[in-house]
């Protein structure tokens, strides 16, 4: 079983979150956030997988999937990259996706054995590379969760996840418009691609926001959830 810290933000909690953090990143880098969500669940237990991998671009760090083999000059971030170059840059990792989301897909099945929490009341929240395996995740599972939530991500392995799909959760596409680390520009592609494969999503942006969570972001999926 992954690594995590888990919270709980109620006696009884109704409701289990989990929260995927980014690539290059750990639960400290992401504490900010966390705390957001902890301050603003009513009613629920908050897990923080650690992902398993050291980072391939700084080891010091963690990953839930390689990219540098895939995208060694960065190009997915480079303004210049096309929308269609940046998606077949995240098709060459598809494989490394679909195994991870093999890997939270167990996780949440343990986590909700350990708890009680059946998929009707847990909800998937992820952050950039996490907000990419939220999504693959989410739409791979044997039946829908509660709601997903991407936050600055976008649809990667498409290809693949086309012959995956056994779940449509609703689904929430979250996006800063300064956002050029996963860049906003894939937002409309990710929500026509998802749309025409019969998911309900909404996207949702947000102005003067780089490559980041902001307080906004956080309210808006609290607010989905403990209104559920």
């Amino acid at each position: 079983m992954l690594e995590y810290k888990l919270y709980q933000t109620a006696e009884k909690p109704k409701s289990l979150v989990i929260f995927l953090h980014g690539y290059n990143g750990n639960l400290e880098d992401h504490k900010y956030a966390i705390d957001w969500l902890k301050n603003s669940l009513s009613s629920a237990y908050l897990a923080t997988p650690m992902a398993p991998e050291n980072c391939d671009k700084n080891p010091e760090k963690r990953q839930w999937f390689g990219m540098l083999k895939y995208d060694p000059e960065y190009k997915r971030s480079n303004p210049e990259t096309s929308t269609k170059d940046i998606f077949k840059i995240y098709s060459g990792a598809q494989r490394d996706l679909d195994h991870r989301a093999n890997d939270i897909n167990e996780f949440i099945t343990q986590l909700q054995q350990k708890l009680s929490i059946n998929n009707a009341h847990t909800y998937l929240v992820g952050f950039s590379q996490g907000a990419i395996l939220t999504i693959y995740t989410s739409l791979t599972r044997s039946e829908p969760l509660a709601g997903a939530f991407a936050v600055a991500g976008l649809v990667a392995g498409a290809d693949l996840l086309e012959k995956r799909i056994s779940a449509k959760p609703p689904l929430y596409m979250l996006h800063g418009e300064d956002d050029l680390r996963v860049q906003y520009k894939t937002l409309p592609d990710s929500l026509n691609w998802l749309k025409s494969h019969g998911v309900h999503v909404s996207g949702n942006t947000y102005a003067n926001l780089a490559h980041r969570i902001n307080e906004a972001e956080i309210s808006q999926i609290s607010s989905i959830i403990n209104n559920a």
